[in-house]
Parts: structure tokens; sequence; C-alpha cells
């Protein structure tokens, strides 16, 4: 099956997706908002996982079949990701410094969380950035796919999901969430959550899939994340739910959206910019004294801002991107 070479529909996906994290962490910065709305925010990572891995089988795979080096995918993966990452952490390292009091304690968290590695600080993986922990697992995730799993017939990727399946359900009723990877304490326990939406993706990408509205896919992400507070389900297993029945649905609907704008153009080039910047903009806003409407007004102008100059015109032919 060849995919078109844009679906406008996983476009808008990805920046619904990337506002609930905002919503997430405007909460967390500025104290309750909306009567917690958001807090089922950090369960887009899921979502943006389970696309990677869907995008990762049916445009990555064929070409590392045909000969593409893992390295040479990584290295461009690795670029691509850094320099807007790298851009945020920028961004946060006057509050890393404020934390951590000396140069001593400052160099070693940011030197790592620069690169994208995880130091332990202040009770997180990645105190420069908090976000970066995703990209991180991100990055894991993509290198296994590139030496092992693209290879993998299906039935042993439905067998490595059912596996995935059953440790991330016993992680989740261990600690009674899905919100794992941050911190010291849930990065192991994180690696079945990660893998199994990153499988559960590929999978999607081998399968005939059914057809589900595309209205219905971009509503079921905010739909069950604020549902989630409203009938007061907030446990492990809604969290389950959501990856197993929210995500999918959000997946396969898009795929059906065949609406297009400015809007959603601007939404997809900017989702990555807004989920790699917004929380040291949030947190440089709040110290200033400003609220959260101008502290979101902020991060948003900023993503835009960063999306139009790493996607403006060059006068030379750009290199492709994996």
């Amino acid at each position: 099956m060849t995919a078109p070479a844009r679906l406008p529909g996983l476009e808008a996906q990805r920046a619904i997706a990337a506002l609930l994290v905002v919503g997430l962490h405007v909460q967390a910065v500025f104290g309750i908002w909306l009567p917690g709305w958001f807090s089922k925010g950090y369960l887009a990572v899921d979502f943006f996982l389970m696309l990677s891995g869907f995008l990762m089988m049916r445009h990555t795979g064929p070409k590392l079949t045909a000969g593409l080096s893992p390295l040479a995918f990584l290295a461009a993966r690795y670029r691509r990701l850094w320099g807007v990452m790298a851009l945020g952490g920028l961004i946060g390292a006057p509050f890393l410094w404020s934390r951590a009091g000396s140069l001593d304690a400052f160099l070693p968290p940011f030197a790592a969380n620069l690169a994208l590695l995880p130091f332990p600080f202040d009770g997180v993986l990645f105190a420069l950035n908090i976000p970066a922990w995703y990209v991180f697992f991100e990055l894991v995730a993509n290198a296994v796919f590139a030496l092992v799993l693209f290879r993998l017939p299906t039935m042993w990727l439905a067998l490595l999901a059912a596996a995935l399946l059953a440790a991330t359900v016993r992680v989740a009723l261990d600690f009674d969430t899905l919100d794992l990877g941050a911190r010291p304490e849930t990065f192991l326990p994180a690696f079945p959550r990660i893998f199994l939406a990153f499988t559960l993706g590929m999978l999607a990408a081998r399968m005939t899939l059914p057809r589900i509205p595309g209205a219905l896919g971009l509503a079921a992400l905010p739909f069950a994340a604020i549902g989630s507070r409203v009938i007061e389900w907030t446990g492990a297993g809604f969290d389950l739910a959501f990856v197993l029945l929210a995500c999918p649905i959000a997946l396969i609907g898009a795929l059906d959206w065949r609406h297009d704008g400015p809007l959603i153009r601007a939404g997809g080039v900017a989702s990555f910019p807004l989920f790699a910047v917004h929380l040291p903009v949030l947190e440089a806003m709040r110290e200033l004294g400003f609220v959260w409407p101008a502290a979101l007004c902020a991060a948003l102008l900023s993503a835009g801002a960063i999306a139009w100059w790493t996607n403006r015109p060059r006068r030379s032919m750009a290199s492709p991107t994996i």
C-alpha cells in the first residue's frame, strides 16, 4: 500500500496530542486549571509512540529493507530531534542553575540532558527540560526498530505486543498509573509502556484497518482525556483503556480525515516545537510574573516561530528527511 505524501489527519492529531501535554503542564506550573481536565495529558505520549511505530513501519522499514544503514537512520533521527530539544534545554538552563546552586552540580545534568541523555537530578531524569524524557525513549525505540523490530514477522510482533501488554498491565497496577518514565524510580518500569504503544503502531501499519470516521478519530484523545475527569475514572484501568482503545481510534480515524488547510498544516509543523519548548517557556513566564494565558500564548508563539524558521524556504535543495 502506497502512503500519500501528506496525511492531514495525522498532522492534526499530532497538534491535538501536543496541546494535551501543554494543558497538563499549564496545570502543573500555574496550579489547577479547568478542574484538572488535562490531568491525563501524559497519555498523549502513548499516542505519539503509537504514531511513531506506525510511521516507522510504513515509511522507514522499506528503506531499511532496501539497504539504508541503521546507523545513518539513527544519526538522522537524532539530528532532527536534537536541535529543537536543545533550544528548549537552553531556555530551561536558568531554572536548572537556580536549583543546582553551583557549577559542579549544574554541569553534569546540563551536559547529559542537552545531549538527550538522562541524569537523575532533583527527582527527575531531565531537569533541563522534563519533556525530553519522551524523546530519549523515542530514540531508544527507533534504535531497536532499526536493528531488530522492522525485520520481525507479523506473528512475532503480535506475540511481542502480547508480552508487552502483560508487563504494562503489571506496572500500571503496581503504580496505579502509566505516568512512567520521567523519574528515576519509574525509568525501568516505563520500558513496557513505551514499547507496547510503539509495537501496536507497527502492527497497525501491517494490518488492514477498519474504517473509523475522521471526526471521531480527532475527537478521541481530548474526549477520553477530559472525560476521565468528568466521570472520575482516573486510575490505572483508565490509562490502559486509553492506550488500547482511544489511541488506536485516534490513529485509525485520523487516517480517514481528508480535510486540509493552513491551520492543519501549521499545527502539524508546530507540534514538535511546541512539545519541545513549551515547559521552559511556561516556567520562564511564571518567573517573570505573567499569568497562565500570557504564558500559554508565549509558548504557542515560540513554537510557531521555531516552526517557521526551521521550515522556511531555502535557496539550496534541502536533504530529504527520514
